[in-house]
């Protein structure tokens, strides 16, 4: 009987076991994103205020910065814009009072960026972008990587009260 369990353990999927989510924290600029699982780091940004990981054809990038007016408003006007003019149709878009989401089509690539302010006139980002075809896979993500980007500790924004992923 043993033997027939520990065969049936060695012959399920690895998704079947729980696995852990890395928490990148920006001690810097003062937030904190899980990392979901299976994502692979692949790089740093040389001034330690980014990274991004992969999982198969998905990228998921991370990153806070100073925002260079002081106006959180104008972070997400100039990060909408990029995005329309690189040609992304921009099917949600919704911004609050200390968080805003983005998400849009591109030839066949699904995107959607989450930004909150945070403290000290700055902000933080990711950014999840994807093929189609693996939409079923990382649509769930979304929802658990806007819950779990959040400022420092002691830094309240209106990021707190801002709606699930949709």
């Amino acid at each position: 009987m043993r033997r027939f369990l520990l065969i049936l353990l060695l012959l399920l999927p690895a998704p079947a076991f729980a696995q852990s989510s890395e928490t990148y924290v920006n001690a810097r600029l003062g937030f904190a994103v899980e990392i979901p699982p299976g994502f692979t780091l692949m790089q740093e940004a040389d001034s330690g205020d980014g990274r991004t990981y992969a999982k198969g054809k998905a990228r998921l990038l991370v990153w806070g910065n100073r925002l260079a007016g002081g106006l959180f408003e104008d972070e997400v006007a100039t990060r909408r814009m990029a995005y329309l003019r690189e040609g992304w149709d921009i099917g949600y878009d919704r911004q609050e009072a200390g968080w805003a989401s983005l998400s849009g089509t591109l030839a066949g690539s699904i995107l959607y960026h989450r930004i909150i302010a945070l403290c000290d006139d700055a902000a933080a980002s990711f950014v999840l972008e994807y093929p189609r075809s693996m939409k079923k896979e990382m649509s769930p993500l979304v929802g658990k990587l806007v819950k779990s980007l959040r400022p420092a500790s002691g830094c309240t924004r209106a990021q707190d009260a801002a709606p699930a992923a949709q």
